[in-house]
C-alpha cells in the first residue's frame, strides 16, 4: 500500500491559509473604519479556527503516513525509527524557517525599520524556541515553535498510547482540557494567562493535534472517516452551539481559545473533508478554483511563515501615501497587497528550492 496524496487535505490547507491571511490583513490595516474593525473581528474567529485545522492536518499527515507504512510491512502496530523520522521532519522544517528569518530581516532593512537584534530573544528565535516572544522579528514564527514541539512529542505520544488511536485521542483531550484549566488559575489580564492559552506551547493545540493523529490512523484503515466519528462530531458541535448561544444571550464573556476551539475544530475539519470531497465531482467545472486552493495549500507552510511582515511593513506605507477617500483606499490596498504577496511568496519559494538544492549538493559532497 503506497502513500497516496490526499487532494482534500491540500485543498483544506489552502482554505485555511486564506482565512489566516484575511485575518492578518484586517488586523494590521491602519485605518480603523467601522467595517474594517468588523472584518477584523470576523477574521479573528476564522483565523483561530484555521490555525486549529493546521494542527489537525499536521497530526493527520503524520499518523496516516506511519499507519500506511505499518500496513505495508504487515505490522500489528505503528512503529518506526523515530530518530530518523525526527531528522527528516527537522530537515523539512528548518531550511524554510531560516530562510523566512533571513527574508524578514532583509525586508525590514530595505524599508529602514530598526529592530532589536542579537539578544537572547533573537537567539531563541533563530533556534526555533521563541514562541510568540519572537514578535519583534515576525509574529508568525510562533507557529514553527509549536509545530516543532508537536513533532518532538509525537514519538512519546505513540509510546504512551501503544499506537492505539482511541488512547491517543483521549490523551489529547485530557491534556488539552488540563491546559485550559490552568488558565482559570491565573488572572485574565496577566501575560501568563495568554501564554498558556495560545502561541507558546503545544498544550494549547494538543487536542487538535491528537485528533489529527487519531483520524489519520482511522483514515488509513478505511480510506474515509467512519460514520460513528461523523455522528459524534456533529452531535458535539450542536451541543457546543447551544452552549455558545446561551453564553451570548446571558452576555457571558466568551473566549474561543478557552475551550470552544476543542469542540468546534472536529466539525470544521469534517466539513472541509466532506465539502472538498463533494466538490471534486465537479473538477471540470471548478478546475481553476480547485487548482488555486491546491497550489496555495501546497505552499501554506511557506505562506504562513512570511506573510505577516509584508503587512507590518507595507500596509502603513500604502495607506499613508494614498491621499484618497478611506474606503477606496482599503480596496486599492487589498489589490496591491495581493500582488505584492503573490510576488513575495513566489520569490520565497524559488529561493527555498534553490537553498534545498545547495544543501543537497553539499551533503552529497560530505557523504
Amino acid at each position: 500500500m503506497t502513500l497516496k496524496r490526499l487532494t482534500w487535505i491540500d485543498l483544506t490547507k489552502g482554505l485555511a491559509i486564506l482565512g489566516i491571511v484575511f485575518f492578518h490583513f484586517f488586523q494590521n490595516y491602519p485605518d480603523r473604519l467601522d467595517w474594517v474593525i468588523a472584518l477584523d473581528r470576523i477574521g479573528a474567529k476564522i483565523g483561530y479556527g484555521a490555525v486549529d485545522i493546521f494542527f489537525v492536518i499536521a497530526g493527520f499527515n503524520i499518523s496516516y503516513g506511519l499507519a500506511l507504512k505499518a500496513q505495508k510491512n504487515n505490522l500489528t502496530k505503528i512503529t518506526t525509527d523515530w530518530r530518523s523520522w525526527l531528522i527528516k521532519r527537522l530537515n523539512r522544517l528548518y531550511p524554510t524557517y531560516f530562510l523566512a528569518i533571513g527574508i524578514t530581516l532583509l525586508l525590514y532593512g530595505v524599508v529602514n525599520q530598526s529592530r532589536e537584534y542579537y539578544n537572547f530573544k533573537f537567539l531563541l528565535t533563530v533556534l526555533g524556541f521563541a514562541g510568540s516572544s519572537s514578535a519583534f522579528i515576525n509574529s508568525g514564527l510562533w507557529f514553527f515553535t509549536v509545530i516543532l514541539q508537536a513533532y518532538l512529542i509525537t514519538p512519546i505520544i505513540f509510546w504512551i498510547c501503544n499506537s492505539q488511536p482511541r488512547k491517543i485521542l483521549i490523551l489529547g483531550i485530557l491534556i488539552g482540557i488540563s491546559s485550559k484549566l490552568v488558565c482559570l488559575t491565573v488572572p485574565f489580564e496577566s501575560r501568563l494567562y495568554w501564554n498558556f492559552l495560545q502561541h507558546n506551547h503545544i498544550g494549547s493545540y494538543i487536542t487538535q493535534f491528537c485528533l489529527g493523529l487519531y483520524w489519520g490512523i482511522i483514515f488509513s484503515k478505511h480510506q474515509s472517516l467512519r460514520k460513528i466519528d461523523k455522528v459524534a462530531t456533529v452531535a458535539l458541535f450542536v451541543i457546543s452551539c447551544i452552549i455558545y448561544a446561551l453564553f451570548l444571550v446571558t452576555k457571558t464573556r466568551i473566549i474561543y481559545m478557552q475551550g470552544f476551539d476543542i469542540v468546534f475544530t472536529p466539525f470544521i475539519f469534517l466539513a472541509c473533508y466532506l465539502g472538498f470531497e463533494y466538490l471534486e465531482q465537479f473538477q471540470k467545472q471548478l478546475k481553476y478554483i480547485l487548482r488555486f486552493f491546491f497550489a496555495i495549500g501546497l505552499y501554506s507552510y511557506q505562506i504562513y511563515l512570511i506573510h505577516q511582515p509584508l503587512f507590518f511593513v507595507f500596509l502603513p506605507y500604502i495607506t499613508k501615501n494614498m491621499p484618497i477617500e478611506a474606503n477606496i483606499r482599503v480596496a486599492i490596498a487589498i489589490g496591491i497587497s495581493v500582488i505584492l504577496l503573490t510576488l513575495y511568496v513566489t520569490l520565497f519559494i524559488w529561493l527555498e528550492i534553490l537553498l534545498r538544492k545547495i544543501i543537497l549538493r553539499v551533503s552529497r559532497q560530505f557523504n
